[in-house]
């Protein structure tokens, strides 16, 4: 997306907004660089945080930080409709920027708040009946996982639960490991992208393609590969797409995205009903008829895809993996830690997993923030206990050092007393 060709100046029915700019600012500021160890060119983009100084943010897979331009987006249109000004979502305008940085067709994007509701949307829209099965893995997130349990159990279907692996060695193992649950019965299978737990990413265009051959629906949770990845929706496949911008893309909060490929726009059953519902003429864009609510989040998310277009995906990829290969390589010196996650470099994104020998991971926790006010996430879902580390553009070498050091001390030393 080339910034010079900045319509964006006129969204929402005004010339005055100051975001568009701001981004093009941007992109004029930055230097040829970016390489992942460009660190000039990386504390230009820390200072577009509000991020403060003394805060180590590693949380980045619960909820992203959003940039200044972002929450100015957002302000802006919250202050325009405080005026009475005409709220509006410029549709065609999101949709074509979306398209631009993930790929896909801009007619396929529709925008519930979150992953959680997008899944539901699918799960309750796809004809699923008795003595169908629909399956799924241990590495789900509840929000992706809970729908289908809710819709088998008041349609009599069964849903079926695979093994994968935690500490995958290929790619063909994840695909077998998901499809060896496969049965006659099975009419949906419903798996992450890249998993919560440990940051594997799972080879969604081979179980497309076998999905696509058996007549099998294929619903990806992607919660996280948009703004982590260079995603090509193109390319990943499968019949739908759900995603939470408010991770990785650093929109608001209660940001949304559901991606919907060609032959389910007309098919998908709308989950809540209001006008035009039932046009199929409007595609996917029927689903985003969900009466009054908060247009606000719309302007942010479009900042934010704006923002992560000035910086270019590429370039942001390369930086979270240079950081989480510090990480990564610093936590496999530290004795009694053990790495959880793919082995592969193309099956790891954006997080990294581990436990420590003798320690609970909720206390790691608690000490690293009190100790340096460190942010992090404990997998405790499916009693797995680890600790999940995720690094973004924000972050420095400097940063992951520090808690390298902290944890190494806690390894070395114990925890406090």
């Amino acid at each position: 997306m080339a910034v010079d060709r900045r319509r964006f100046l006129t969204v929402l029915g005004s010339a005055s907004l100051a975001w568009p700019r701001a981004v093009a600012a941007l992109e004029r500021d930055l230097h040829d660089g970016g390489e992942p160890d460009d660190e000039l060119f990386w504390s230009v983009i820390r200072g577009q945080f509000l991020i403060p100084d003394e805060r180590i943010y590693l949380n980045n897979g619960t909820l992203g930080p959003s940039p200044r331009v972002v929450v100015d987006a957002v302000t802006e249109h919250t202050r325009r409709v405080a005026q009475t000004y005409p709220p509006g979502v410029a549709w065609n305008d999101l949709k074509r920027s979306l398209s631009g940085l993930l790929g896909g067709d801009p007619e396929g994007f529709i925008f519930p708040r979150n992953t959680t509701e997008a899944m539901n949307f699918i799960a309750n829209g796809v004809e699923v009946g008795y003595g169908d099965a629909v399956l799924s893995t241990d590495h789900e997130h509840i929000g992706g996982l809970e729908p289908w349990k809710l819709v088998t159990t008041r349609r009599g279907a069964r849903l079926d639960i695979v093994s994968l692996p935690s500490t995958p060695r290929s790619a063909d193992e994840l695909v077998q490991s998901v499809w060896g649950g496969v049965t006659p019965e099975t009419r949906v299978i419903c798996v992450s992208h890249m998993t919560f737990t440990t940051g594997t990413v799972l080879p969604i265009p081979e179980l497309a393609s076998r999905c696509a051959e058996k007549g099998m629906v294929l619903a990806v949770d992607g919660a996280h590969p948009p703004g982590m990845l260079d995603v090509d929706l193109d390319v990943v496949g499968g019949d739908m797409y759900a995603s939470s911008p408010h991770k990785w893309l650093l929109a608001p909060q209660g940001t949304g995205l559901l991606y919907i490929s060609d032959v389910w726009r007309e098919r998908l059953w709308p989950t809540l009903a209001s006008g035009g519902w039932d046009d199929l003429t409007l595609g996917a864009h029927r689903l985003n008829h969900l009466g009054t609510f908060d247009e606000s989040r719309l302007a942010g998310l479009l900042a934010a895809v704006e923002w992560a277009g000035a910086i270019r995906m590429p370039r942001i990829e390369a930086r979270i993996r240079y950081l989480r290969d510090m990480l990564e390589a610093g936590l496999r010196t530290i004795p009694g830690l053990h790495v959880v996650g793919a082995q592969q470099e193309e099956q790891k994104g954006g997080m990294v997993s581990f436990s420590l020998d003798g320690v609970e991971s909720s206390q790691l926790q608690q000490h690293l923030s009190r100790a340096e006010n460190v942010r992090t996430r404990v997998i405790g879902e499916y009693d797995y206990g680890w600790m999940r580390l995720s690094t973004h553009v924000y972050n420095s070498p400097e940063q992951i050092t520090r808690v390298l050091e902290l944890v190494d001390d806690v390894a070395r030393n114990g925890l406090p007393a």
